[in-house]
């Protein structure tokens, strides 16, 4: 997994970009915290490893643009 200042410096990256970005990303208090300046939607999935069972899980969809989802 990537440590705090990768993230950072991930965030930072992001958030110069001039064109839309989407980024699907675990979902965690320290991650709002270092991508404060993105939009979130919360996204509740399993996570299945082919030998193992489902296990709960939940992840952001982060965007520096307003997602639409759903049927145009």
């Amino acid at each position: 997994m990537f440590e705090r200042d990768r993230f950072q410096a991930m965030a930072d990256q992001l958030a110069g970009i001039r064109g839309k970005i989407i980024l699907s990303i675990n979902d965690g208090p320290e991650v709002r915290e270092i991508f404060p300046a993105f939009r979130f939607d919360e996204v509740a999935l399993k996570y299945i490893v082919s030998s193992g069972g489902a296990t709960d899980a939940a992840e952001l969809i982060t965007s520096n643009f307003e997602l639409r989802f759903g049927l145009l």
